[in-house]
């Protein structure tokens, strides 16, 4: 019988789509890797742009920079830059002030390429440094003042400061005991002393009183210093510039500038800690002092702020000004010797800026971390 068609033509179409086929296959799995491959890098850029956003976060706000951003006005904000430890990416931060006591901290992070970034942010308010500040000086044991020193509790915002409101009048001593309290010479009758009330003897007054602040305790409040000092007699407190013209943080005598509301160092209150007896001559300067063992003030020195002192307040000749709210603890019981020409005057203004100015940030619990892309 004689075949009517060829069948090498079918076997050629065969081939022809068995080839289609597997080539159609082939690209299937090479596009579905390269997309897994892709998706995998996306994933694993974007974990490293995230993992760096959320260091940025942290670092900011576990190292607050009171100095700068607590001082900052509501509305302004600042650019912080950094990096992963680990080389995995750099980020950059955007501190804003939203209120008195709130901050957004927005951060952006990217992996070590550049090529993803992730962003994240916080809430973060100030914790309140709540000192139990009821006079212009608190003291705890035996107290001396005399010369032409004067001791007031009648609130006065420091020459120059203009954005200081009136404030409630405090007394000018506050003492648990007033028999420790003994004056000389002109202030032989206390005359040298004035405030609501003059002299507040208040047993409650302790330990507590000097060294717990709201949830914060001493060793806290040391741990958040700015500036350390070891044992010295420091003289020409003064505020110090770099080159560019800014406050030289670095600086061991530069402990801000109150005198000069439009210096670079005006907004600067930093947290200073004497680690053993301190003793300074002349200058000037504003924050919180805190001092280990005893102060010694000579030569005009003046101060703005509070000073909390765990050993004995000693002023002679031209003495100190103080400007806010001092307390001497006497935790080794040495008499207290306001002296010369010393003065203590309570101020709100300058004992609110120091507090505010000081204050560490805190992540807010609730509703406090905030996610984008």
């Amino acid at each position: 019988m004689k075949r009517t068609s060829n069948e090498r033509g079918a076997v050629l179409l065969v081939a022809i789509i068995g080839l289609i086929v597997a080539g159609t296959l082939v690209t299937a799995l090479v596009t579905v890797s390269v997309v897994d491959h892709r998706e995998g890098r996306n994933t694993r850029t974007m974990g490293q742009a995230f993992g760096t956003a959320e260091t940025g976060l942290s670092e900011m706000i576990g190292n607050w920079n009171s100095g700068s951003w607590n001082g900052m006005a509501v509305g302004d904000s600042v650019v912080v830059n950094g990096s992963n430890p680990s080389g995995a990416g750099s980020y950059t931060g955007v501190v804003k002030r939203l209120n008195n006591n709130l901050f957004l901290v927005n951060v952006a992070g990217s992996d070590r390429t550049a090529g993803a970034q992730q962003r994240v942010g916080a809430f973060v308010r100030l914790r309140t440094i709540d000192m139990d500040i009821r006079a212009a000086l608190t003291t705890q044991g035996p107290t001396v003042v005399g010369g032409t020193s004067q001791i007031s509790g009648y609130d006065q915002a420091p020459y120059g400061w203009s954005d200081c409101p009136p404030d409630s009048d405090l007394a000018a001593i506050r003492i648990p005991d007033l028999n420790d309290l003994n004056g000389l010479g002109s202030c032989k009758d206390f005359d040298c002393i004035g405030g609501v009330p003059d002299i507040n003897p208040d047993p409650t007054v302790g330990d507590s009183t000097f060294f717990v602040y709201g949830d914060m305790d001493w060793q806290e409040l040391v741990a958040l210093s700015n500036k350390r000092l070891p044992d010295y007699n420091y003289q020409q407190i003064l505020p110090s510039f770099t080159p560019s013209g800014s406050c030289d943080l670095s600086s061991a005598t530069n402990w801000g500038d109150p005198m000069n509301p439009t210096s670079a160092c005006a907004g600067y209150f930093p947290i200073i800690y004497a680690q053993g007896d301190l003793i300074v001559n002349t200058g000037y300067g504003q924050g919180i002092l805190l001092v280990e063992g005893d102060l010694t003030v000579n030569g005009g020195f003046e101060f703005y702020g509070v000073v909390i002192v765990r050993g004995a307040l000693s002023t002679a000749g031209t003495g100190g000004h103080f400007n806010g709210a001092v307390m001497a603890a006497n935790v080794n019981l040495d008499n207290n010797s306001v002296l010369g020409d010393a003065l203590v005057q309570y101020s709100q203004c300058a004992k609110a800026k120091a507090l505010t100015n000081a204050a560490p940030g805190s992540q807010l619990r609730s509703r406090g971390w905030l996610y984008s892309y």
